[in-house]
């Protein structure tokens, strides 16, 4: 792309718009659309946002360039970066509003920061932008990896991966967000980074199930490891390379996913753990729980392609068929001894 980016975010939440604010301070041209009427025009009107980071908030300050839009057409009109950043249920609405508009499909770059998998057709988010817009693969990016919001906003040194089939759309997205704090390495595993960053939220869950149960260190360092190597085997059948998941947007993302007091998911897991009810549990997390709908897709993804995968079969019992994490636990510990390799 030889020409300075234009930039459309889909999505007026933490983690759209913090990446917004990153590029306009860069001098790029950003619009962002939100799709609830109230908070774009407070946005637009007040230029911040509160970003939420377990029990810690962070007042976003974003720049007057930004500008925010109610209406999609307005907010993708002379883009050539549709970048879409709403949750993962919300993704495949939002692609099929894009038909709509007058954006030329094959002259833009469509940059996905979405973590999740449709729960009904089991496809990952750029699967639905192929499926839905005909999107070739060279025009589509995944951008991924160990990024609270909230720290991205403070400023703290962070590293993401930019994956795309196509060298010159991953390096064009590179260039775009690299500054001093915020590093962006580039890779060609769109599946593995997809996948990666969608199971590491069941397996944080595990881990707040385990952090409310009081299981201690051993515990997690366990369903750390055991989880990893279940994204590895699902992810690999999926088409996706292993060390891909050993890295950023795999292995990095899992660490502080399953470890942080920012963690939504790792929150959500103690919720369920202390018996909360599930629709409370969730309406509690004020920001996207990700991974409450993709243990339903990875439970399902993993009966499709006959794979064992103990861990994210667990959440899946106690988050959708309410078995008690106490015995989830048994259940893991006592399963048939077999070799660490299988």
């Amino acid at each position: 792309m030889n020409i300075k980016p234009k930039i459309a975010i889909l999505g007026g939440g933490a983690w759209g718009t913090t990446l917004g604010t990153l590029l306009a301070k860069k001098n790029y041209q950003v619009s962002v659309w939100e799709i609830i009427p109230e908070k774009c025009m407070k946005m637009q009107t007040e230029k911040k946002l509160e970003i939420f980071g377990g029990a810690e908030t962070f007042t976003l300050e974003i720049p007057s360039t930004v500008k925010f839009y109610n209406d999609i057409n307005k907010a993708v009109e002379g883009k050539n970066i549709i970048m879409l950043a709403v949750p993962s249920h919300c993704f495949l609405d939002t692609v099929q509003k894009l038909k709509n508009t007058k954006i030329d499909i094959n002259k833009c770059i469509f940059l996905s920061v979405v973590k999740g998998i449709k729960t009904d057709s089991l496809k990952r988010m750029t699967q639905l932008l192929k499926d839905e817009l005909k999107v070739k693969d060279k025009n589509i990016c995944v951008l991924s990896g160990p990024s609270f919001a909230i720290e991205v906003a403070k400023g703290y040194p962070t590293a993401v991966v930019a994956a795309s089939t196509d060298s010159r759309t991953s390096k064009t997205i590179q260039n775009m967000f690299m500054t001093h704090n915020f590093r962006v390495y580039t890779h060609d595993d769109v599946i593995g980074v997809e996948i990666g960053g969608s199971l590491k939220n069941v397996i944080a869950i595990a881990c707040g199930l385990s952090d409310n149960l009081q299981l201690g260190d051993n515990t997690k360092s366990a369903l750390v490891t055991r989880g990893l190597r279940e994204m590895i085997m699902l992810g690999n059948k999926l088409g996706g390379k292993t060390h891909t998941f050993m890295g950023l947007a795999g292995l990095g993302d899992l660490i502080t996913t399953c470890f942080s007091r920012h963690s939504r998911n790792r929150n959500f897991g103690e919720k369920i753990g202390m018996h909360i009810n599930l629709n409370k549990a969730l309406n509690e997390n004020i920001t996207t729980t990700e991974g409450y709908r993709t243990a339903k897709s990875a439970y399902l993804l993993g009966k499709k392609y006959k794979i064992e995968l103990p861990i994210i079969n667990e959440i899946y019992t106690v988050i959708y068929k309410n078995k008690s994490p106490e015995k989830a636990v048994r259940d893991l510990m006592t399963r048939k001894p077999k070799s660490e390799e299988e």
